[in-house]
């Protein structure tokens, strides 16, 4: 990324269960199946380390230890699916032929659904910036009905570790320009800068 670029915060955002041993490739995540659809109010991402500190004699610190790691991501889906409902809670979706209804129903569950949510950024240069998690709805979601707005499901997702040393990440696609100026001499003989 270059010094001067301004990421704006539009993007997809992707959700599914999860049960692999391993992150999917692009293409798996990024189907039109697993895409949510309409958000409103954005996507954010909170990190919050737990640090420790060891402190001698003086009260001076000479040395941290990061002992625990929360990730959080929120978005607000405008796309009703009761389907991205269930993900969200312990609730059970039981779809009933003879009265043609689905319900989603809550009480009673305990184990709550482990999902891959994946939001995509696409930048100006047509790159692409991809923070991926695996995590759990317990903070469970808002519905708000309001005569004059469109309805919004504020979603929260909390990551958990259920890929070895793996709570989430950033990818960057980088341009053979950026890669020159973060890795001078690695672009070379690839056919110049694009």
């Amino acid at each position: 990324m270059l010094k001067d670029e301004i990421i704006m915060g539009a993007g997809e955002v992707y959700m599914y269960e999860f049960s692999e041993s391993a992150i999917p490739t692009h293409e798996e995540i990024e189907t039109e199946a697993h895409n949510v659809g309409h958000c409103s109010g954005g996507f954010s991402i909170e990190y919050k380390p737990e640090k420790y500190d060891i402190i001698n004699s003086y009260g001076k610190t000479v040395k941290s230890f990061i002992t625990k790691e929360e990730v959080t991501a929120k978005t607000g889906i405008l796309t009703w699916d009761l389907e991205r409902l269930e993900m969200l809670s312990a609730a059970s979706l039981i779809i009933d032929p003879k009265t043609k209804a689905r319900k989603l129903i809550f009480g009673g569950g305990s184990n709550l659904k482990t999902v891959l949510i994946r939001f995509v950024h696409t930048k100006e240069n047509g790159r692409k910036i991809r923070f991926t998690m695996i995590g759990q709805g317990g903070n469970g979601f808002a519905l708000e009905y309001s005569g004059d707005k469109e309805l919004v499901i504020d979603a929260e997702l909390n990551a958990i570790e259920y890929v070895k040393n793996f709570l989430a990440e950033f990818e960057e696609e980088l341009t053979d320009e950026e890669l020159e100026l973060l890795v001078p001499g690695e672009t070379q003989g690839e056919g110049g800068s694009e």
